[in-house]
């Protein structure tokens, strides 16, 4: 498993979720549970926005080089998952959105493979989203800090 190919079905998954909510808002609302009367509607655009935002950053995260920012980016996705794990299960058992809606057994299995995938680049194999030690002088990001200081490689510290 690639982590490109998992930052690539994020955001289709995102794509798709969040056209529909910002489109479809009842619709979409009424099939994960929620009642549709009111204003809800507009809450399930903003969600829907806020869904094709992190759709946004795994789509520009796919080709992106190993570094921190990187890490951060599947730190955070993983964080955002399993919050949204844990806020899906709160509303089933305490506030009684039934669990066999239509939608509700696809999240789950969505959610739950996005923590797998994301927690596997974050602890099993790190060196997916971290960048390799450098070798050679060309291999480092050099750094000089002033017109006269040495040139430092960023990742280790030291003067090449």
């Amino acid at each position: 498993m690639r982590l490109k190919t998992v930052f690539t079905v994020n955001y289709i998954y995102s794509y798709l979720f969040g056209a529909g909510f910002i489109f479809f808002p009842t619709l979409c609302s009424s099939l994960v549970g929620f009642n549709a009367a009111g204003d809800s509607y507009l809450i399930a655009r903003c969600m829907g926005i806020f869904v094709i935002c992190t759709g946004v950053l795994s789509f520009f995260a796919r080709d992106s080089e190993r570094s921190v920012a990187r890490r951060a980016i599947v730190l955070c996705l993983f964080t955002l998952f399993v919050l949204l794990f844990l806020y899906k299960i709160s509303l089933n058992f305490f506030y009684g959105i039934p669990l066999q809606s239509s939608c509700w057994p696809v999240i789950y299995v969505l959610h739950l493979g996005f923590i797998v995938s994301y927690g596997y680049f974050l602890f099993g194999k790190p060196r997916e989203i971290e960048r390799a030690a450098c070798q050679s002088r060309s291999d480092c990001d050099l750094i000089s800090s002033g017109w006269s200081s040495p040139r430092v490689c960023l990742q280790h510290k030291r003067d090449t």
